[in-house]
Order: C-alpha cells, then sequence, then structure tokens
C-alpha cells in the first residue's frame, strides 16, 4: 500500500518552548465550547501571538490535518486524541499523531539514533528515503521544531548537532523501532516493489537501496541495466551485482559502501530481479557480499571505465571440509556435501581427538567441482570432449544451471550440467535453448539417478554391505526425492563388482577395493 502521508507540516502559536502548552489550550477550549470558526479565531487572537487571519486558518487546518481537530455542522470538536491531549497533556499522543500523518519523523529519529547529526545531513537522509521530495531547509526544520517542541530531541548549542532525549528515545523504542521481518519472502516468488518499500523503506527508483526506517538494505538487477553498462549474473550460486554510477569510473562511495559494508553496518542484504511488468520484481534471496573486484565495463556512452562488482553469496552456503581440497573428496561425498545430506557420525577415538584441517568452501564451489567430476571431461550437450584443456590440465568445461535461480532453480547437483563453451552460447542465447533445458533436465534426472544408486552401490560393496546373493535397498535410502521409483532396487553383487572395476567409476573414487 502505498504511503498516503503527507510531507510537510504547519507550526503553531508559542515558538518551540510554548507550542505544546498553547495547543492543549485550544483543544480544552474547543472540547468545551465547540465554537464555530470566528469564535476560534477570537480565542487563538485573544490567548495567543497569533495576529493574521490566513496564519491561522493554516494552523489550524494543520491540527485538522494530523486528526487532533475536527469540524462538523460549522463547529469545531477535538477528535479522541486531541480531546486526551487536552485532559493528560501526553506528549505522546502529539508525537502519534505526526507519526500517523507525516513522514519524515521515524527517519529522523532513527538517524540520530546512530549518532548526533546536523540539520544538514538529517536532510541528506530524508532525501535518501524520499527521493520523490525536494525537501527544503525549511521543511526539515519544521519537522525539527516539531521534535524539539516534544522533547524527543535537542541541539547542541556549541556544534549545532542534533541527538536524542531519554524521553526521544524511548519513543523510538516504543512506537517506531519494530522492524518488520522479510521471513515470509520465498524465494521464486513475485512482489509489488512499490508494496515492498511503503513495508520496509529504501527508495524505489534505485538499484540498491538501503532502508533507512530497517537494518535492510535491498538490491534490484535487470536486464534494463545494461544499457548504462551495468552487467549482472549467477555464477553457480555467487551473484555477481554490478555497483552503480553510470559515467566514468565508479567510486566506493553512496549505495557500493552500502552494500561493501552492509554487515558491518547491520544490514540484511535481500537480492530481487526486476520483470518486463512495471514495479514487478522477483525475490532471489538473502545474500551477502563477500568480495569486491574492478573490472573495465563500458558506461552509460559506451566508454571504458572501471567498474565495481560485488561477489555475493546465499545466506548459510557455507560448507566445512576436513579434507583441505575437494579433490580428495571421493564423488559419493562430494553430492552428498553438495546437497547438505552429509552428517557427522560415529564416536570419538583417540584418532578423532586429534587436530585436523577444515576449509570452508560455498555450495557453489562443492557443486561445480561435482558436476565437473560426472562429466569427467565431455559436454553433457553435445557429448563432445572438452575443446581445451585449462593451465591446470583439467578440461575446459562450464557449468550450467537447467533452472535459474529467479525461476526457484537451486545450486544443487541434480540442476546443473558441464557444457563446452560453444553449447553454454546456444543454451543461453539459441533460439531452442528453453527447450535444450526442459530435455537435459529430464534426462539429467534421469542419468543421475542412475549414477547415484551405481555410487551408493559402489560404496556400499566397498564397505561389504552387498552380499554375493545381492541386496534389496529402498529408494529413500538413496535420496531421490521425487523422482524415486516405486520398487526397491535390487543390486546384484557382480554388477556392482563389474562397474566398480569399469572405466566410469574412476571418475566417482571407487576403482580400487
Amino acid at each position: 500500500m502505498a504511503d498516503e502521508r503527507r510531507m510537510t507540516t504547519d507550526r503553531f502559536f508559542g515558538g518551540v518552548e510554548k507550542r505544546l502548552e498553547n495547543l492543549r489550550s485550544m483543544l480544552a477550549f474547543v472540547d468545551e465550547a465547540t465554537p464555530d470558526e470566528p469564535a476560534l479565531r477570537n480565542w487563538l487572537t485573544s490567548n495567543t501571538a497569533a495576529e493574521s487571519e490566513s496564519t491561522i486558518t493554516t494552523y489550524v487546518g494543520f491540527q485538522r490535518s494530523i486528526s487532533l481537530l475536527t469540524s462538523q455542522d460549522a463547529q469545531y470538536h477535538p477528535t479522541a486524541r486531541g480531546a486526551a491531549f487536552a485532559e493528560t497533556g501526553d506528549p505522546e499522543l502529539v508525537f502519534e499523531a505526526l507519526l500517523d500523518n507525516v513522514a519524515g519523523f521515524e527517519t529522523i529519529l532513527q538517524t540520530l539514533d546512530a549518532q548526533p547529526t546536523t540539520a544538514t545531513e538529517i536532510q541528506a537522509h530524508l532525501r535518501e528515503a524520499y527521493p520523490e521530495y525536494q525537501l527544503p531547509e525549511a521543511v526539515v526544520g519544521r519537522h525539527l521544531e516539531w521534535l524539539r517542541a516534544l522533547d524527543t530531541i535537542e541541539q547542541n548549542s556549541q556544534s549545532d548537532h542534533y541527538e536524542l532525549t531519554a524521553f526521544g528515545t524511548q519513543l523510538l523504542r516504543e512506537t517506531i523501532d519494530q522492524t518488520p521481518a522479510l521471513d515470509d519472502l520465498e524465494i521464486g516468488s513475485t512482489y509489488d516493489r512499490v508494496d515492498l518499500h511503503d513495508t520496509y523503506g529504501g527508495a524505489r527508483y534505485r538499484g540498491i537501496a538501503p532502508s533507512a526506517e530497517h537494518p535492510y538494505l535491498f538490491l534490484f538487477t535487470g536486464d534494463s541495466g545494461t544499457e548504462h553498462g551495468y552487467k549482472d549474473e549467477f555464477r553457480g550460486d555467487t551473484f555477481i551485482y554490478t555497483g552503480e554510477g553510470r559515467t566514468g569510473d565508479m567510486e566506493m562511495t553512496g549505495g557500493n559502501k552500502a552494500i561493501r559494508d552492509h554487515q558491518e553496518d547491520g544490514r540484511d542484504l535481500h537480492l530481487f530481479e526486476n520483470n518486463e511488468e512495471a514495479w514487478s520484481v522477483t525475490y532471489l534471496g538473502q545474500f551477502e557480499c563477500v568480495d569486491w573486484f574492478e573490472e573495465q565495463l563500458p558506461d552509460t556512452d559506451g566508454n571504458r571505465r572501471r567498474a565495481i562488482r560485488f561477489k555475493l553469496e546465499p545466506v548459510e552456503n557455507t560448507i566445512e571440509v576436513t579434507d583441505t581440497d575437494l579433490e580428495e573428496l571421493d564423488t559419493a561425498d562430494l553430492y552428498e556435501r553438495a546437497t547438505g545430506a552429509a552428517t557427522s557420525t560415529g564416536e570419538n577415538t583417540p584418532q578423532d581427538t586429534t587436530e585436523t584441517t577444515r576449509t570452508s568452501y560455498t555450495r557453489s564451489d562443492v557443486v561445480r567441482e561435482y558436476a565437473l567430476r560426472v562429466a569427467d571431461g565431455m559436454c553433457q550437450g553435445c557429448g563432445n570432449e572438452a575443446p581445451f584443456l585449462r593451465t591446470d590440465g583439467e578440461p575446459f568445461l562450464e557449468v550450467h544451471h537447467l533452472y535459474r535461480r529467479s525461476d526457484g532453480g537451486p545450486d544443487h547437483p541434480d540442476n546443473v550440467v558441464a557444457l563446452c563453451p560453444n553449447c553454454h552460447r546456444q543454451v543461453h542465447h539459441g533460439k531452442d535453448g528453453d527447450e535444450f533445458n526442459q530435455n537435459s533436465s529430464q534426462e539429467w534426472k534421469a542419468s543421475s539417478m542412475i549414477v547415484r544408486v551405481l555410487l551408493f552401490a559402489a560404496s556400499a560393496l566397498l564397505k561389504g554391505k552387498i552380499s554375493r546373493t545381492g541386496t534389496s535397498i529402498g529408494s529413500d535410502t538413496l535420496g531421490l526425492g521425487p523422482h524415486r521409483p516405486q520398487e526397491p532396487f535390487r543390486l546384484n553383487y557382480h554388477i556392482c563388482v563389474q562397474w566398480q572395476q569399469s572405466t566410469s567409476s574412476k571418475a566417482f573414487g571407487m576403482d580400487s577395493i
């Protein structure tokens, strides 16, 4: 729902010091006398510094706009909140009236909660939070006057910095600082960006949109950015996000700095992809910035410039491996690590208590290693050998996701294939790319199931768990999920031995008993 609050305020008689006193007296008079407009004007002229009829009309009109005062049948009445303030003088009632009807007050208090700040810096924060408004100095100044009148902030006469009072901090914690949870967002689901910002904050028109109200940083990616030289892409489950800045070299300021420092600043980073429909975005998930680098990319004018690119990893996407290298894991263990199925079993022994080296890898690293291991140097698109060898002597193949993350596709070994560069480009840019994905997905699910049966069989054979008469195992044991057959597998001892001794098994580290 769009934020329909007004952005401007108007003063009330009495300056900062006597504003609430005069407002309470007026509301008490209205509650008792229910005056018409001339009678209210006469009272204000007699009891305050009011002189101009236009000023009276403006100030009274503002009290009506924030629902402390109402008019019915040509007579003024206090609202329930206005009557309560007239009776108790509780400034929190006025604060709530302002908060409910005027935007910006929460941003100011949250800005000052971080550190004492000048009016100019507060103006900059407000403009960032509400880019659709110009917010001149006078508008910001009237917001600050109301907060001073309510004794929620005070100004240091020596430094001109504003800071929260104890009462201001109390109001911030009780009425504003209630962070809405993002737990209900689902990866692959579509959301309205306007509603998103109205609920959680952040600028609607920026690719990098930190919220001034809540500890969130929203990033938006889409094809429209390519015309400005922005190049965003998934590399496995890692997302490479290009920073902001349309012309010239990018600098580590503004939104770029917000991405780099989001963990230090206590902000959760959430990534969305723009859809063709206006304001429609698809949620890609919560990420964290793990690194950044510079690369030469064109700017809006086509000139080469130094661009900042961020490496974003999905949260909770780290896998710890005791071995120092993924190559030391056999393929069965590699699959388990990639799916998150590996668990620690067994009791401690004297050997277990010795210190071991643990290396952390992203899930993308493990999935990639698994895909290349299974491909064994052969493109799973055209069936040909890899076109050349890498500098380390390994076949050059590229890992392709059959389903994009934005479509709900996980970084999972069942969702990846290894392709030669030509097939990979054909999938992404060829007219039959979608058909390739669909066909490959069906074929890969079937072949993946077979490979996993053989992996289990070879592993069980090595551990002496398959008898010479054969062994039946349920598909749940293999973790085949929705692609499992209804009947148990009958693992024949001799077939397992033949496969275990075959060339194919070498790719899985199962070729020696």
